[in-house]
């Protein structure tokens, strides 16, 4: 009859009050591969040599402190390699949708506004936020890049008129808008003073059109003492409103005066009077104011 084997160990450790009964549950075997006579693992079966450790109480056997540092550190660190290559990959797309400045409506050629009226210019484009504008008249910057796209001018003046233009940016570039032209209506005063002159009968007299500011171009009527001059065979107006009176007459003598009439505005002006005199005939000397 063969003899087994002595086999040696270590008694486990009485378990500390208060902790698990099972006294494997405070011991940790260095090796674990016993075998028992049928050549089956036993459970807890310690090989010759073998000795046990004994576990302080409340340890586990998970991982320890530091290796769960460890592990929520290295967690961390992926989430944020996550969040910077998701944040990479926005801007790249942001970049790459990136379109640069373009006006949406191009502006008309000429604007006319009456003089004292409120002026809006409107600089319409479109492209990649944030744009920017800045307004430009007789190529002199008369604004710095605001996020403002409107121009206001509460009481335009005969001043303001000109050429403006429109420049927008964003970070593609800048792109400058086609000029427009800003007209301003108004209608001033006649200058001068009545004044007379004398013409001898027979000889034609020209009167020309007293100085009026006003723009657009009045229209202008000739009266002869009150009355509107119908234009005649004798009697006629040249392209610059001139009254021409040809082959003069005794009765041609009068006091002229003009009226002036602002189409868009609707102002109208009367000039000062021209007093018209005939020399040679027998009739009352009349003045002539001349512009």
């Amino acid at each position: 009859m063969k003899t087994q084997p002595e086999t040696s160990c270590i008694k486990p450790t009485k378990p500390i009050r208060g902790f698990p009964v099972d006294h494997l549950s405070n011991m940790k075997p260095l090796h674990s591969n016993g075998i028992t006579r049928k050549g089956r693992a036993a459970v807890g079966a310690v090989p010759p040599g073998a000795t046990w450790i004994t576990m302080p109480p409340g340890a586990t056997r998970g991982p320890t402190q530091r290796g769960v540092k460890l592990g929520l550190w290295s967690f961390s660190c992926s989430w944020w390699s996550l969040f910077l290559l998701l944040l990479s990959g926005w801007i790249s797309m942001l970049n790459a949708q990136d379109v640069a400045p373009y006006f949406r409506v191009s502006p008309g050629q000429v604007q006319t506004h009456l003089e004292g009226n409120r002026l809006v210019l409107t600089c319409l484009a479109e492209g990649s936020w944030p744009l920017q504008y800045r307004w430009i008249l007789n190529n002199t910057d008369i604004t710095h890049f605001s996020p403002l796209y409107t121009y206001v001018i509460p009481e335009v003046q005969r001043s303001d008129a000109g050429l403006y233009q429109c420049v927008v940016r964003n970070r593609m570039g800048a792109l400058l808008q086609r000029r427009a032209e800003v007209q301003v209506a108004f209608m001033g005063n006649f200058s001068g003073e009545e004044q007379r002159r004398t013409v001898s009968v027979g000889r034609a007299a020209v009167l020309n059109t007293p100085t009026v500011s006003c723009f657009p171009r009045p229209q202008v009527t000739w009266y002869r003492d009150g009355h509107k001059i119908i234009p005649s065979n004798r009697v006629a107006m040249s392209l610059d409103n001139q009254l021409v009176v040809l082959s003069a007459r005794t009765a041609d003598a009068g006091r002229y005066y003009v009226q002036a009439v602002n189409g868009l505005t609707g102002q109208n002006h009367t000039s000062p009077s021209v007093y018209l005199s005939m020399a040679g005939a027998m009739s009352t000397f009349y003045h002539l104011v001349y512009w």
